[in-house]
């Protein structure tokens, strides 16, 4: 079966605080190179932490495979696996989507996602049969738009 991958990250706030303490990181690293004029132990170490915080940044993706949908997060123990059938509806704004299923601890999920991202997962869930609720998309002026 055929795996699709569409990246995601958490809500504006949570991404920002959480990249801009990644590449904090890295920005460390750079300067304690810059202090040695050969390679320096301690940098090269905390250049390691930097590409494992990039790595567990971009780990985030769904994953739709045979009628589920998996969506991965930065913890590799969390991942969720949530039927197809088991959404009840999607919110798509303009840039995020919202996930409403029993699944989830609270009733729905918020998801960002670039354009073309968002587009090509709506087009694939389009294409899955085992998909039952509505997906909507919702205007800035908050008019409800039924998609599917």
């Amino acid at each position: 079966m055929k795996k699709n991958a569409f990246w995601w990250q958490p809500e504006l706030s949570t991404a920002i605080i959480y990249w801009s303490c990644t590449f904090a990181i890295l920005f460390v690293s750079l300067i304690l190179a810059l202090e040695y004029t050969r390679p320096y132990l301690i940098s090269n170490i905390v250049l390691v932490f930097f590409f494992l915080f990039a790595y567990l940044g971009l780990r985030r993706r769904f994953e739709i495979r045979s009628e589920q949908l998996i969506i991965k997060t930065m913890n590799p123990f969390s991942d969720q696996v949530i039927l197809l059938s088991a959404i009840q509806k999607i919110t798509v704004g303009e840039k995020s989507l919202e996930i409403y299923s029993n699944d989830f601890a609270q009733a729905s999920k918020l998801f960002l996602m670039g354009k073309k991202s968002k587009q090509a997962f709506l087009m694939t869930l389009k294409k899955q049969t085992a998909l039952q609720g509505p997906i909507v998309e919702v205007s800035a002026m908050g008019m409800n738009k039924k998609i599917k």
